[in-house]
């Protein structure tokens, strides 16, 4: 693993990237299989976006592509809320990929980014839902235009939706953040101003550091959604 990690090293351009890999990477060895090892407060905290992101309207059958998979957690919150889908994880970190490989040996993991190039050898082209939990907090150069961009990159891959969460600007204790926080307001605008995206939802009600956003392909797709706002 340490020469898969050398080489993902070697892979990407952006100081951001190789922060990533290196961080988690530490954090997995010091933590193991924990929601630690991903920085979460704690598991209630993880799960709480989980259920967020499947209010989008995942359900059974469809398919599903995880960016920042992490070591696959997900998987295991789906099956235990009895949601069985075609699932394929996405991180960037060799390590993450490693563990969540050993731990669900038949589905599909990769290592990698969407915005990578050559982008990531997945086992499809397109997924029905694309979703990506606690991704953006790290990214310190230009990070609402990262946030964009990997956005659009998911949108690209997904028929019926994208889910997102994010740190959110409207978070109390401003003094104290050392982490990206994104406008949830302007991330709304945003997402119902781009071509392809029939509707946008923006959730606020889960935690008051964070936000989600949904968006949606088709008129039909959004009728799928589980939140009852």
């Amino acid at each position: 693993m340490v020469s898969e990690t050398s080489r993902a090293l070697d892979d990407v351009s952006h100081d951001d990237d190789r922060h990533t890999i290196t961080h988690f990477s530490r954090l997995l060895m010091r933590h193991g299989r924990s929601h630690a090892a991903l920085e979460w407060n704690s598991r209630e905290s993880q799960e709480r976006r989980f259920a967020v992101l499947a209010e989008a309207g995942l359900r059974s059958g469809e398919t599903l592509l995880d960016v920042g998979c992490g070591i696959g957690d997900f998987v295991d919150w789906l099956a235990r809320h009895g949601m069985d889908l075609g699932y394929c994880g996405l991180d960037l970190t060799p390590a993450m990929i490693e563990h969540a490989t050993a731990r669900y040996p038949t589905l599909a993991f990769r290592q990698g980014c969407l915005l990578g190039d050559p982008a990531p050898d997945l086992p499809q082209d397109t997924f029905d839902w694309v979703v990506a939990s606690g991704v953006f907090a790290h990214r310190r150069d230009e990070p609402d235009a990262y946030m964009k961009a990997l956005t659009m990159a998911m949108l690209a891959r997904a028929r019926k939706g994208v889910a997102i969460n994010s740190l959110s600007l409207k978070a109390p204790h401003g003094n104290l953040w050392t982490l990206f926080h994104a406008d949830p307001d302007a991330a709304l605008a945003w997402g119902q101003a781009q071509d392809g995206v029939a509707k946008a939802v923006l959730r606020e009600d889960y935690d008051p550091n964070d936000f989600s956003l949904y968006l949606y392909k088709t008129d039909e797709a959004a009728k799928a959604m589980a939140w009852k706002r």
